[in-house]
């Protein structure tokens, strides 16, 4: 069985800052829900009015739901019904099983059997860094369930080792001396500073410190990638629209280029690095809302 936290005190630290941020953050009406799939409990948090249109929302690689959407739920849920998963390996409440292994887990089979459970027909997504990756992947995969895909500082993958050992490196050196100040540097280097997130919402900060720490991210290792085909991807290229920041853009270009090359339809945001929606929460509100309800795709 994979051990999502390093301790279990760790763990029970992690789900009390997460459920500080729900009760701070989310809307009064929304709700916890535990779904059974093959590969586990997959824990989901909704929000919004159930016949507005279905919004499922991805996170990143070393986050959860409950730190990721929290400075844009409110609004987006005035629009949509909105389903925030914990992925499966990451520091949220979603508990995996003995058939999440990078020998039988799939990624697109799961995200089907979520959409299953709650009952979704087609739907909209929208997903950041990892999370934009896994929205990506499962329009190319399964386009007739997806109306439409936002996907923030990140998305289709050509080059997985070089984009993790770039990652990396923006960590050195502080990460080899994982205090509680130096994670917060690490948090920061990921961030425009000019977009005063962590002046603004030091929350932020303190949990991704939390998740740092405490979170086994090797539990993230099943996720395998699939690597980005211009073929797959330009046959759905009109449900998708790509958001990046502009901050440390030139680390970006290999990306730019792919969506430059296949005529993808992207923005680039001012004062916005990887935290994009934390650092402009109302610029991308605006900007995932416009895209949803004005480019309908059949």
């Amino acid at each position: 069985m994979v051990k999502v936290y390093k301790s279990e005190a760790g763990k029970e630290r992690v789900l009390r800052s997460y459920n500080k941020l729900l009760l701070e953050y989310w809307p009064a009406e929304m709700q916890e829900l535990k779904l059974a799939t093959k590969y586990g409990i997959t824990h989901c948090i909704t929000a919004g009015n159930p016949a507005n249109p279905p919004l499922m929302l991805l996170h990143g690689v070393g986050d959860n739901s409950a730190v990721m959407w929290m400075l844009n739920i409110r609004e987006l849920a005035q629009y949509y019904y909105c389903i925030a998963v914990d992925t499966l390996g990451g520091p949220g409440k979603s508990i995996p099983n003995g058939n999440y292994t990078k020998q039988s887990f799939n990624q697109v089979d799961w995200i089907n059997e979520i959409a299953d459970q709650l009952r979704l027909g087609r739907f909209y997504l929208a997903g950041v860094s990892n999370g934009a990756y896994m929205a990506y992947n499962y329009t190319i995969n399964e386009s007739g369930r997806v109306i439409n895909t936002v996907c923030m500082e990140g998305g289709m993958v050509s080059s997985p080792l070089k984009a993790m050992v770039r990652t990396l490196m923006m960590m050195f050196p502080e990460i080899l001396v994982p205090t509680h100040r130096n994670l917060l540097k690490v948090a920061r280097k990921l961030s425009s500073p000019a977009s005063g997130l962590f002046d603004h919402h030091p929350e932020v900060g303190e949990h991704l410190v939390l998740l740092m720490k405490n979170h086994n991210q090797q539990a993230m290792f099943v996720h395998k990638l699939q690597l980005y085909d211009k073929a797959q991807a330009v046959a759905v290229r009109d449900k998708l629209y790509f958001l990046l920041g502009d901050y440390k853009l030139e680390h970006k270009r290999e990306f730019t280029a792919i969506l430059e090359d296949g005529g993808f339809h992207y923005t680039v945001i001012p004062d916005a690095g990887h935290g994009i929606n934390h650092e402009q929460p109302e610029r991308i509100n605006r900007e995932l809302i416009g895209f949803l309800k004005d480019h309908i795709a059949n």
